[in-house]
């Protein structure tokens, strides 16, 4: 990482205004221009209007829930209906039940991977491979925590983690056809393939992955989807602290 990308890195987590606002403005404008917003579990599941210009709303809860949370309150003002994906650092039960009452999706945002491989400390791929078994029990032991509070998980997601890029290897290798069927959920990313336009939010000074909100406006797409991470519209100096300190003592 070069010092440009350091400087970004620290504005972006610790001092950057909150672009909030820009939020709300995204989905009114969207609202304005007859789009309609589903979950990821609708979409699969054809629950929409094939008539509908429909947006597919994900959010993946990587840390910060106080942003996840305020995100909420703009969209719950439209009756906008989204994804909610929380990883087991970011459950909230009060809030995730709540989210549940609003017709709003809550999912398991997975990493059992990358996890098993820092706390057993491996530096390959090949010795993640030959301990998938072991890997694959801690993910059902997980998935069943979601149904014992009382969450009824649909569909999955998977995170991304420094010991990822480092081994090569991503959390989503995990999760096959059989695994999906026993559980009966399905893997966001698996929905992607017929949509008109994706794209996904990026920390400052970029922004966006993929393109621009404004794109799907301008060309009038039928079948889009906006993944968002509530950590890049907000700074949170003591979550982010918290997190980049907790990063160098595992390193």
């Amino acid at each position: 990482m070069n010092l440009k990308s350091i400087k970004n890195r620290i504005y972006a987590d610790y001092f950057m205004p909150s672009r909030l606002d820009e939020y709300n403005n995204m989905l009114e404008e969207f609202i304005n221009n007859d789009f309609k917003f589903i979950t990821i579990d609708d979409y699969y599941n054809n629950r929409f209007n094939t008539e509908d210009k429909i947006i597919i709303l994900r959010h993946d809860i990587d840390s910060d829930l106080k942003i996840a949370k305020e995100m909420f309150e703009i969209e719950d003002k439209y009756n906008i209906k989204s994804t909610y994906y929380f990883r087991l650092k970011t459950i909230d039960i009060d809030f995730m039940k709540y989210l549940n009452k609003k017709d709003i999706e809550v999912g398991y945002h997975f990493e059992e991977i990358a996890t098993f491989a820092k706390k057993n400390k491996l530096k390959t791929k090949e010795e993640v491979y030959s301990n998938l078994d072991n890997i694959v029990k801690e993910f059902e032991r997980n998935l069943s925590y979601f149904k014992d509070l009382g969450i009824e998980v649909r569909t999955i997601s998977s995170h991304g983690d420094w010991k990822n890029r480092e081994l090569n290897i991503r959390n989503l290798e995990l999760v096959d056809d059989n695994l999906l069927k026993k559980f009966k959920i399905i893997e966001a990313y698996s929905i992607e393939d017929n949509l008109d336009f994706r794209i996904m939010d990026n920390p400052y000074p970029t922004k966006w992955v993929g393109g621009n909100p404004r794109e799907i406006l301008k060309n009038d797409y039928r079948r889009s989807l906006l993944l968002v991470h509530p950590r890049n519209w907000d700074s949170c100096f003591h979550v982010r602290l918290k997190e980049d300190l907790g990063r160098l003592l595992k390193k």
